[in-house]
C-alpha cells in the first residue's frame, strides 16, 4: 500500500466517494457473479454484503453497465461501509491505494499462507 494515502473513504467527499464506489462495484459484481466472496466474508461485512448482494440478485437480467448504477444507487451506503470495513486507504483524488484485483491477491495469499 502507498503511504501517502491516508484517508477511508469515509473522510472523502461525496464526488470521491461515488467515484470510490463505482471502482469497487466494478470489481465486486463479477466476484458476486462467480459465487467468489469467501474472502471478504473474513471481515465485518455480512450485513452489507447482504443487502449489496439481494439487489444484485434483483438485477441480474440487467446489462452490466445498468446493474452497476442500480446496485450503486440502492447499495450506495452499503458499500461505502462495506469498503471502510475492509480497510482500503484512499488518495484525495479518491483512487484506491491498491487497485482492487491486486488488494484482492495480497490478501488471499495471506490467507493462503496463515
Amino acid at each position: 500500500m502507498n503511504d501517502d494515502a491516508q484517508l477511508s473513504i469515509t473522510q472523502l467527499n461525496d464526488s470521491l466517494q461515488h467515484k470510490a464506489v463505482e471502482d469497487f462495484a466494478t470489481f465486486y459484481i463479477p466476484l458476486f457473479d462467480a459465487n467468489n466472496l469467501e474472502m471478504m466474508s473474513n471481515y465485518d461485512v455480512a450485513q452489507y454484503m447482504t443487502d449489496i448482494n439481494a439487489q444484485l440478485t434483483y438485477g441480474r437480467f440487467m446489462t452490466n453497465a445498468q446493474r452497476i448504477s442500480d446496485s450503486i444507487n440502492t447499495s450506495f451506503a452499503d458499500y461505502v461501509s462495506l469498503i471502510a470495513q475492509l480497510g482500503q486507504k484512499y488518495f484525495s483524488s479518491g483512487n484506491a491505494a491498491l487497485p482492487w484485483q491486486e488488494w484482492y491477491a495480497t490478501h488471499f495469499a495471506q490467507l493462503a499462507t496463515s
